[in-house]
């Protein structure tokens, strides 16, 4: 399969399911837990199958573990970052929290690499 074929199956398969979550996420009460049924899982669930379904097995576990490293990363993010922007302000406490975010996902590379 080709690169561009492959990009484009993955563009159109990851719609479908932002699609399908978003109307998950509009059944769900409160509404402010939508945002959990967003893009995020769906983009990657459908990188996963066309990952699995073009490269195989191993190709999609180590996808997986980056996501998951990106994932943790992600958390680390948001549990620092509002202290930070409350303590430092929103440029600087939002940078800081950044480069926690880049540093955990660097170090999680480094463990899975």
């Amino acid at each position: 399969m080709s690169q561009v074929l492959l990009i484009a199956v993955r563009g159109v398969f990851g719609g479908l399911l932002v699609m399908a979550f978003a109307m998950i996420g509009e059944l769900v009460t409160p509404k402010r837990f939508a945002g959990i049924f967003a893009a995020g899982p769906s983009v990657a669930l459908a990188g996963m199958i066309v990952t699995a379904l073009h490269s195989g097995d191993r190709t999609l576990s180590e996808s997986a573990l980056g996501m998951i490293v990106g994932s943790v990363a992600l958390v680390v993010y948001c549990a620092v970052a509002v202290p930070l922007v409350r303590r430092l302000g929103a440029i600087a406490g939002s940078a800081v929290a950044v480069s926690v975010w880049a540093a955990v996902a660097g170090a999680g590379w480094l463990l899975i690499a």
